[in-house]
């Protein structure tokens, strides 16, 4: 018996030395999963401007959508193109190199505002661009899918130095091909600037109130690239970022959020899961 327990302990201290130490990011496999308990969540990407006089309804529209779909609809409205552009009298500037990098591509100011895009279902084939009252067919489409990954998302915020944290974890529930890349976005809800709306007479709204408005990417536009190989259903992989607000922004951390999403870039460019996290609870 002696000998069997010197035998048993050296084989554990054998193991115990042999094992790998993983450092982030981390990458598992776990195929045994139950995929039930994951949902889809969709991103209404509405492309406006403050000088566009019937944006305001399609915005209304949008927060009605929100509402009626609060655990899956995620909204983020895009400034870009001619409507956004400030004018002598009107100086405020919600223009990003994101939301106009994001037009050049996808077209939609020159389509004519207001529009949006539903997870960008339907794009390379012009059926990207959508008028306020096509978005919900599109959003119950979508809805019924079955999950393709299952996306985390976590922040913290440093008030001494203005930096961001967020991390993100993307668990794939079928198996997927490299093109998959990672988003992070940030947005800002109430702000109260001036807006055109042809309902009202005179049609000058100075203290309309903007929300969910496209302030920058923590990421570039299209994102980083989750694995440069195929990847296996189970795969658990982590990206952590940082992000300091310029000193040049007015932004106000308690009404910031980070969105972050997966897209099938240069693929499809269809996004395959999204979620949102206020900076400040």
């Amino acid at each position: 018996m002696r000998i069997l327990f010197f035998v048993g302990y050296i084989v554990f201290i054998v193991l115990l030395n042999s094992c790998d130490i993983i450092k982030p990011p981390y990458i598992e496999n776990n195929t045994i999963d139950d995929t039930t308990k994951y949902s889809q969540k969709i991103l209404l990407e509405e492309f406006t401007g403050f000088r566009c006089g019937n944006c305001p309804e399609a915005i209304e529209i949008a927060h009605s959508l929100r509402k009626k779909y609060p655990n899956n609809l995620i909204l983020l409205s895009v400034h870009s193109g001619s409507y956004a552009r400030p004018t002598s009298t009107r100086t405020y500037d919600f223009r990003t190199v994101i939301g106009d990098e994001l037009d050049l591509f996808f077209g939609c100011s020159k389509a004519g505002n207001p529009n949006g895009m539903v997870n960008r279902f339907g794009y390379p084939n012009k059926t990207h661009i959508l008028r306020e009252g096509q978005w919900e067919p599109v959003i119950k489409q979508l809805l019924k899918q079955k999950p393709k990954i299952h996306l985390g998302l976590s922040v913290a915020y440093n008030n001494l130095t203005k930096e961001i944290f967020a991390n993100v974890t993307v668990k794939y529930l079928e198996d997927s091909s490299p093109n998959y890349h990672l988003c992070v976005y940030l947005a800002e809800d109430s702000i109260v600037q001036y807006q055109r709306d042809d309902r009202k007479v005179p049609p000058d709204i100075e203290d309309f109130v903007h929300d969910n408005v496209l302030r920058d990417g923590i990421t570039s536009t299209w994102g980083v690239q989750l694995s440069a190989n195929n990847v296996v259903k189970g795969t658990t992989i982590q990206r952590e970022f940082t992000y300091k607000i310029p000193s040049d922004k007015n932004w106000r951390p308690e009404k910031l959020k980070v969105i972050a999403f997966v897209h099938d870039k240069d693929n499809s460019f269809q996004i395959i899961q999204v979620d949102e996290k206020k900076l400040i609870e």
